[in-house]
């Protein structure tokens, strides 16, 4: 008897470390499966734009255009901000240029 038990005991064992070792194994869900700056809504490898709507306070009401290039895969976030000063267009100019080159299927991360 004893050793029947022992064996049950080995066989839970087993199956107990069979089921957590399934459940570690599973990929966990991508924390940022969608990104989200002000109207623009991306999903993994998608390219959209949108605004970011800046009430109004000392000055009228206004609103930013912003894109986001949520890559196909996981990675860093950059943030490219243009056009600080109403005069500089050639940031303005690099930037459009650069959202239309990117490819989100090809990178790791998100542009914005």
């Amino acid at each position: 008897m004893k050793a029947m038990s022992q064996v049950r005991g080995v066989i839970v064992a087993g199956a107990l470390l069979g089921i957590s070792t399934t459940v570690l194994s599973q990929p966990s869900p991508d924390p940022r499966a969608t990104f989200k700056v002000g109207t623009a809504v991306a999903g993994r490898g998608q390219k959209v734009t949108g605004v970011i709507a800046v009430p109004a306070g000392v000055d009228a009401a206004t609103s930013i255009a912003v894109a986001v290039v949520h890559g196909a895969r996981p990675g860093p976030v950059l943030a490219i901000v243009a056009g600080a000063h109403g005069t500089e267009y050639s940031s303005i100019l690099a930037v459009e240029r650069l959202i239309q080159v990117l490819d989100p299927a090809q990178i790791s991360g998100t542009v914005i």
